[in-house]
């Protein structure tokens, strides 16, 4: 599995397909539909019936199946957690189970963590400058934890917190450890444009190693497979293309029904092989 962004001169993309394992899709099923389908991974959200208290035990038949299969793996943290609680304690417990996750994901083998550098400090009660720095406190914990356990920490952009994609650049530029997980959707609903989001992909190529492939039709966060939305794919993804990127593309759908997931993964090697 590609581990880094590579913003070298030239063209192309070279990327590694996966899919987000919905809460109620069976993992071993999974895995080996992954493979027969020609997916190079799966990501894995640690939340539901997959939160790592509920799977630890079955870490050694989990990674069995996965090195049986040949797929690898991504594990998303859960996002339901606050590391930038303004509360100590309980921004302390959030470090405590991202980096319990993080032990879980280096168990499994995985090449890459995905977690959001998130807020949900009352925006009445608490300044943006107040919120951004709580979100440090654990993130300055969170990358060399990740770092430590070989595993690749990919912070990604969100929506209503404080890290939009408007304001990555600066958490880029504080954790030169860390990478990047760019979400179509999410920085659609920040208000970019698709020619924004190729002029920033573009920029940021060599810090950007994992994609959220996201379709909205605009009015929320819909998680909807490429091409059952409204985005521009074909525009996004040339920001890539202008810069010999290679990395990790996840489809981050909504949906447990492999015949949708499939679609996505057509409409997604439909695109790349136009830009």
């Amino acid at each position: 599995m590609k581990s880094n962004a590579d913003s070298g001169d030239g063209g192309g993309v070279d990327i590694d397909l996966g899919f987000t394992v919905g809460l109620e899709m069976p993992f071993g099923e999974s895995v080996r539909w992954a493979a027969d389908e020609g997916f190079d991974y799966i990501e894995l959200l640690l939340d539901g019936k997959y939160a790592r208290e509920r799977i630890a035990d079955r870490r050694d038949s989990m990674r069995t199946a996965l090195e049986d299969a040949g797929v690898d793996l991504v594990v998303h943290l859960p996002f339901t957690v606050d590391p930038g609680s303004p509360f100590t304690p309980v921004r302390e417990g959030a470090v405590a189970e991202f980096v319990a996750g993080m032990d879980l994901a280096a168990d499994l083998g995985a090449t890459k963590v995905v977690f959001h550098p998130s807020s949900d400090a009352w925006d009445i009660g608490w300044s943006d400058a107040e919120r951004r720095e709580y979100i440090h406190d654990s993130v300055d914990e969170l990358v060399p934890a990740a770092v430590d356990r070989g595993v690749e920490p990919c912070l990604e952009n969100l929506v209503s917190s404080y890290y939009d994609v408007t304001t990555f650049p600066a958490l880029l530029e504080r954790y030169s450890d860390a990478s990047m997980t760019f979400d179509t959707s999410h920085a659609l609903l920040t208000g970019m444009d698709e020619q924004d989001m190729a002029g920033f992909i573009r920029d940021h190529a060599g810090r950007i190693s994992h994609l959220h492939l996201v379709d909205t039709r605009g009015g929320g966060d819909e998680h909807l497979p490429v091409g059952m939305g409204h985005i521009d794919f074909e525009t996004v993804l040339s920001g890539l293309a202008e810069t010999n990127w290679s990395g990790t593309a996840t489809l981050e759908i909504g949906t447990e029904d492999y015949d949708t997931i499939a679609l996505g993964k057509k409409h997604v090697e439909d695109v790349l092989a136009r830009v």
